[in-house]
């Protein structure tokens, strides 16, 4: 067993669960903050609280050695503060009351603000814009975390992109394979705008791995995580997993010039732009991408699975599910 005890929020989502498992297969010992009991294991130890409570928080990272903290809010739009801001504050808190070695934060490129419609990659160094109360929150607790680097704890702050991946309880992308099995796919826009997925397990693992592995103190502490690659290869690869003939219809350019000049209109109208189907239709021709490299460059991560792998156990699961 790893001398290291981890401290981990969030185990019960979709990224804190993989997370877990990651920080098992590494042989750390884990305990998890939770609001309710979670099926355990001999490496597992739980303490049931929230990270709005401070006494929790503190009892929590009482003599552990490290936090990754994945836990959120993303759905109740009047607990982002709370939770995702102040929550995130007292842990900071706690972990430096208990001498804490340690501190990754999940966060999300969404902090960012991207303009979908401009063809940049955005580094993390650029400025953010965060445009809705969930990035904004986002940001918010980002800056407590820099300000406890400044401080001197080490910290590490991933950003992801749009995570997918198998036993998602959203079942994001489900809509989209059974469209492209259904082969009633069309490229409502370019082949080549592009997708910024990173498979689930690749961010478990990224956050396991920081745990082992500090970046140099002197780096900023923000790392992107974003396995970007075009639509079209994207829907190919779900064709091809489907064993169906790719998707090749779609809009011709000038028509794709005259829709995204409507659909940078139509993003400044509440009323249009939070409709799901218009954010579809947008992702259908973003242009932006994130820099993602840093990982790899400073200190040797690399991606265990990649998007293209990830698509295989997706629809492998889609269809062990029942649902394809």
């Amino acid at each position: 067993m790893n001398s290291q005890v981890v401290l981990l929020t969030g185990a019960s989502g979709f990224i804190g669960s993989r997370v877990l498992e990651a920080l098992r297969r590494r042989n750390h010992a884990v305990r998890c903050l939770v609001r309710k009991h979670l099926p355990s294991s001999s490496a597992t130890e739980m303490i049931v609280g929230d990270i709005t409570d401070p006494v929790a928080c503190n009892e929590a990272v009482r003599g552990v050695t490290a936090v990754i903290h994945a836990a959120g809010e993303k759905s109740q739009g009047s607990r982002y503060e709370a939770v995702n801001t102040e929550g995130t504050r007292n842990l900071l808190e706690a972990a430096r009351l208990n001498g804490v070695s340690r501190f990754i934060h999940l966060s999300s490129v969404g902090v960012i603000g991207a303009d979908p419609f401009r063809r940049r990659v955005y580094d993390e160094k650029s400025p953010c814009h965060p445009s809705n109360p969930y990035e904004r929150s986002k940001w918010r607790a980002e800056k407590y975390v820099l300000k406890s680097a400044a401080e001197g704890m080490s910290v590490a702050v991933l950003r992801p992109a749009n995570v997918f991946g198998d036993r998602d309880p959203a079942q994001g992308l489900l809509t989209l394979a059974q469209t492209v099995r259904k082969e009633r796919f069309i490229f409502i826009g370019s082949r080549t705008s592009l997708c910024n997925f990173v498979f689930v397990d690749d961010v478990a693992e990224a956050a396991s791995f920081l745990v082992d592995h500090a970046p140099d103190a002197t780096a900023e502490p923000i790392y992107h995580l974003d396995d970007t690659c075009t639509i079209g290869e994207f829907v190919d690869a779900l064709s091809n997993e489907l064993e169906i003939d790719t998707p090749a219809f779609q809009i011709p350019v000038p028509l794709v010039h005259i829709l995204r000049s409507g659909l940078k209109t139509a993003r400044l109208i509440p009323a249009v732009s939070n409709r799901t189907l218009f954010a579809r239709i947008v992702s259908l021709n973003n242009q932006a991408s994130f820099k993602s490299s840093r990982l790899a460059d400073e200190i040797g991560f690399q991606y265990p699975v990649g998007w293209r792998r990830g698509v295989s156990r997706l629809i492998r699961w889609y269809r062990d599910q029942g649902d394809l």
